[in-house]
């Protein structure tokens, strides 16, 4: 398995592109991400221009920043759901950590306009904040919550709205079930079988004890079991075989749970994809499949096309420039030595925003700069000797995005510490988080 992958799969958190056709599904047609403004629905436009009205303009922002285009959100949506997925199977979009660092309240909406089926979350805040949103999508935890967690929620349906839990154990199952009698309701869950081998949160229907357990849930009063699901986490893998194998095993499983349980396979949702399952084992969509990265423009794997869009773009600004001599060392710990007389720029950007420590260069001017010497806690150095005559202080500098016609993703350069960038997005503060701003008319 490629390492650069696995570590890149750990990010958390960024950017944004889509897939190919693949066996089972519809004929590609990527028309919807060259629509006109005009021509996508008002009620979006309505939510991009709300959006533009009421946050800081582009002039009274800080010096570090970041923009996410909504439009684009919707987009890679509109892409999965019609160029990925069967008119029968669902999209449930991962939505978790505040939609993967891009802002909650910024996509939440434009994923319902787009069509999303279900949302995965993991934490109570989540749920509060989308229970003020007003949204209509069903909700499914991707986590075993605490039983604190469980109570507060279940308990609270008028602040955290309704919530399907996911269940791995009898015991959390019958605190919903009494939950639930108390509130004289009925709590949705879905079953988590450890069948992909995950060993986190599922029932291991290996064992006999268990399978017993499974089956004297459903004499549980006031839960409803509304799916049964598996995680893969092997589906990056080159050899796909023991993917296959356990979803195989998988089926005959939820068969046997639905047969002993009498259960109606048609009020069942069987889901057990994750975005590289979705992208390379297109029989194991079932029901419904679980797109988290791939929403937000995280291109992984090789079979995700170019059509998505780059979601999250990150800007700063040169701060000043100053000339240095050849021989001059940069940084901390004067490893880096100058092979020329250089001018260097300093930008207000570093360690302590939890950029990567190895950021290979950045976009000022549409050109690419590299950054010399050890990052700093708030200051990365960038060698502008080729082209510091035409910047100045105050020029936009691209850390991740697009300026003019080149851009940098962050998969093209930092696979070996992509999960730092989850820190780096969490570490900004919010505040400086925008949307992207169009012309609406």
């Amino acid at each position: 398995m490629n390492s650069r992958i696995i570590k890149l799969r750990n990010f958390f958190l960024f950017l944004t592109v889509l897939l190919i056709a693949v066996g089972g599904v519809n004929a590609p047609s990527y028309s919807q991400v060259n629509l006109a403004m005009e021509d996508y629905p008002q009620p979006l436009l309505n939510h991009i221009a709300d959006w533009n009205t009421k946050q800081t303009s582009k002039e009274q922002r800080p010096d570090t920043y970041i923009v996410i285009d909504q439009k684009a959100f919707y987009d890679n949506i509109r892409l999965i759901k019609t160029e990925l997925l069967s008119a029968s199977t669902k999209l449930m979009v991962v939505i978790k950590s505040d939609a993967y660092g891009h802002g909650l309240e910024l996509l939440g909406n434009v994923a319902e306009m787009a069509g999303a089926d279900y949302f995965g979350i993991t934490e109570n805040h989540s749920l509060r904040t989308m229970n003020k949103m007003n949204l209509n999508t069903p909700i499914v935890r991707l986590r075993l919550a605490s039983n604190h967690e469980l109570l507060t929620v279940h308990s609270n349906p008028d602040q955290y709205g309704e919530v399907e839990e996911m269940v791995g154990n009898l015991q959390m199952a019958g605190l919903l079930s009494a939950i639930g009698e108390e509130q004289n309701r009925n709590i949705k869950i879905h079953l988590n079988l450890n069948t992909g081998g995950m060993s986190r949160n599922g029932f291991d229907m290996n064992v006999a004890e268990i399978q017993t357990q499974l089956l004297s849930l459903f004499e549980l009063k006031n839960i409803q079991v509304a799916g049964i699901m598996t995680h893969f986490p092997n589906a990056d893998a080159t050899d796909l075989s023991e993917t296959r194998a356990a979803l195989a095993v998988f089926k005959e499983q939820a068969d046997w749970i639905i047969e002993n349980a009498k259960l109606n396979r048609r009020n069942v949702l069987l889901h057990v994809a994750n975005t590289s399952t979705t992208l390379r084992l297109p029989e194991a969509h079932l029901d419904m499949v679980r797109v988290g990265s791939l929403v937000f423009g995280e291109k992984l794997e090789k079979e995700a096309p170019d059509a998505l869009q780059h979601l999250m773009s990150v800007y700063s600004k040169v701060g000043q420039i100053n000339f240095y001599s050849k021989g001059s060392s940069v940084g901390y710990g004067s490893n880096y030595t100058l092979q020329q007389d250089s001018y260097l720029a300093n930008i207000p950007i570093g360690k302590v925003n939890g950029i990567p420590r190895d950021l290979i260069e950045v976009l000022i001017g549409g050109k690419r700069y590299p950054t010399v010497g050890n990052m700093s806690m708030n200051t990365t150095m960038v060698d502008i000797t080729d082209g510091w005559g035409e910047i100045t202080s105050g020029d936009e500098v691209v850390i991740f995005g697009k300026q003019n016609q080149d851009e940098i993703r962050v998969e093209d350069h930092w696979l070996p510490t992509i999960s730092d960038v989850h820190t780096f997005i969490g570490q900004l503060n919010h505040n400086a988080r925008f949307s992207k701003l169009y012309s609406i008319e």
